[in-house]
């Protein structure tokens, strides 16, 4: 009568941990979308810094332009941004970090550039933000260009291993 008990624990008890692995791995599944999907990327400001010698070409090419009567069109300069942004979690989950997809757009509104920031997230709970400075080395700046941040989702399954959040599920 023993063993007979001892097997129907035993089968429970299987039963059940076989059940909460199973729940767990389906909640893993739909859990980093779920939880990217309530952060929200807000672009702040940006500020351009020119290395010294980008700012000597640049008045070389103004005394050069001045001399000659018909100037050729300025190359973008290779410069340093700086972007102010401010990540919101506005879900009910939450993660180490994000993903960010930042976007540089030209005066004219098409796409130029499009790079990934890992942004930490550690700690930031429903209904709170936080302030990112981030960075950008040589960015091929033009006047009247343009950065826009965002949390994109959902992640299409063959791009997820491009974002950093999504190791934990594979």
């Amino acid at each position: 009568m023993k063993r007979i008990e001892d097997r129907r624990l035993l089968g429970a008890l299987a039963f059940t941990v076989v059940t909460l692995f199973l729940l767990g791995a389906c909640a893993g599944e739909g859990g980093v979308s779920g939880a990217r999907a309530g952060y929200i990327a807000e672009m702040g400001s940006f500020s351009v810094v020119a290395p010294a010698m980008v700012e000597e070409a640049a008045e070389d090419a103004e005394a050069d332009a001045e001399t000659t009567e018909e100037a050729a069109p300025a190359e973008p300069a290779m410069v340093t941004v700086l972007l102010d942004f401010l990540i919101h979690n506005e879900g009910s989950g939450t993660l180490d970090g994000v993903t960010v997809d930042l976007t540089i757009a030209g005066p004219d509104g098409d796409e130029k550039e499009r790079h990934l920031l890992w942004v930490d997230t550690t700690g930031l709970t429903k209904g709170s933000q936080r302030q990112v400075a981030h960075e950008l080395t040589d960015v091929a700046y033009v006047e009247g260009d343009g950065f826009h941040v965002e949390v994109r989702h959902p992640i299409p399954m063959e791009e997820r291993g491009d974002y950093a959040e999504f190791d934990a599920e594979s």
